[in-house]
């Protein structure tokens, strides 16, 4: 339900598209109805009013979205100076570990992925670019919470909850508290299947003013190869020089 700040329109619109984004295949009207509790005709009307606007498309009677929506994200993210200064970082830090490599940034208490670069492997995380995820269960994600003041983490975990993802995932707030303390005397965070099992990320934060987003940078691989001196002190190194690099530059 919307609250009373909220315009009702606006609110389904932004629903069903996203519900087109996350499927798999093209959806119908009727299922589209079915699934955000809305009518047939109402659930047309948007789609018909999406389509006029270039984000949703048309195929044998049933809708998808369409490249339109690229533009909208791509023009949001180039706006970053962060984005614009980190991302040969990025790259290279992919280049030279061979792991996937993700710039996040901590936007209304959640992290959102804005790049990814990947390595010579073939894994492939389970988040992708604009993945919107609870900040306590990834690497930079909890490297962005350990930046902060505990009063701003505390209102984080109040807002968003503390949810167990995998078995590993810490739910309580004493003990995530803790960590991070750990992470903000080392400079560095690690998770270990915490937001998905197998799935090993180490991640630092970039330290900006009060201008930019709370960021990070973060390598994440399978638990079968990152582990051991090659995850504790290879990867360690480069994680940490790459975000120190990024924050030098940043600061020119």
């Amino acid at each position: 339900m919307s609250s009373a700040k909220t315009v009702d329109a606006t609110v389904n619109s932004f629903r069903i598209l996203e519900q087109l984004v996350d499927a798999d295949r093209p959806l119908g009207v009727t299922e589209l109805a079915d699934t955000v509790g809305l009518s047939k005709g109402v659930v047309h009307t948007h789609l018909s009013t999406l389509r006029e606007l270039g984000y949703v498309k048309k195929r044998d009677r049933k809708y998808l979205p369409s490249m339109g929506l690229l533009a909208l994200g791509e023009g949001a993210r180039t706006r970053l100076r962060l984005y614009n200064v980190a991302r040969p970082y990025v790259d290279n830090l992919a280049q030279v570990t061979g792991e996937a490599t993700t710039l996040v940034v901590e936007e209304g208490g959640v992290g959102i992925c804005i790049y990814t670069s990947f390595g010579v492997s073939d894994w492939v995380p389970e988040h992708t670019c604009g993945s919107r995820l609870p900040l306590h269960v990834t690497a930079p994600g909890k490297a962005i919470l350990a930046s902060f003041d505990p009063s701003r983490i505390d209102e984080i975990l109040d807002d968003h909850g503390i949810a167990a993802y995998t078995d590993a995932t810490i739910t309580d707030p004493e003990t995530l508290h803790s960590e991070l303390r750990t992470i903000r005397e080392n400079g560095i965070a690690f998770c270990r299947g915490e937001h998905a099992e197998g799935t090993i990320g180490i991640a630092s934060s970039i330290g900006l003013n009060e201008r930019g987003p709370a960021a990070a940078i973060g390598v994440s691989g399978p638990s079968s190869r990152l582990s051991g001196r090659y995850l504790e002190e290879d990867i360690t190194g480069q994680v940490i020089s790459t975000a120190k690099s990024i924050q030098v530059e940043l600061t020119k």
